[in-house]
């Protein structure tokens, strides 16, 4: 068994997936993992970390738009004997600003300030939630070994 994610870890990652977005090296950063959802069940995750959009949108070159609010979950199951992958998406809910909302600072500020802790945050949550599901599903691979090695013996 490894270490547990440190928030140094996730930083790290943090601050190359930060760079090479800030730099144009990648127009999008999509942060892939499993989420924990209970000891026997756990499901892969795709969740768009960047760009951010204050609209809830994220638009290409083209003008092409996509809910940033919506996450897609893949499911591995069988359907009549053969492997198939489930699609589903999930909204998130997304508030808007009061318009009696005011703040100090340039926005530019405040993002930088924000930015690297939503970052480190997210990768951080999704380290965590991959060992979480790793580990129950070591625990549930042990106990239906220990299951079957009774019923052999």
């Amino acid at each position: 068994a490894g270490t547990l994610p440190t928030a140094k870890e996730a930083q790290a990652v943090a601050d190359d997936v930060f760079s090479l977005f800030i730099s144009e090296e990648v127009d999008k950063v999509e942060l892939l993992y499993t989420k924990f959802v209970s000891l026997v069940k756990s499901e892969p995750v795709i969740h768009t970390l960047l760009p951010l959009s204050p609209k809830g949108e994220i638009c290409d070159i083209n003008g092409n738009c996509v809910d940033a609010a919506e996450d897609e979950l893949f499911r591995l199951t069988t359907k009549e004997g053969k492997l198939t992958v489930e699609r589903e998406t999930f909204r998130t809910p997304t508030a808007d600003f009061s318009p009696i909302l005011q703040f100090e600072q340039d926005p530019v500020q405040i993002l930088d300030a924000l930015l690297p802790l939503y970052l480190n945050s997210q990768i951080l949550r999704a380290l965590q939630e991959s060992l979480a599901s790793e580990l129950a599903a070591r625990m549930s691979a042990m106990s239906s070994a220990s299951d079957n090695a009774s019923d052999l013996k």
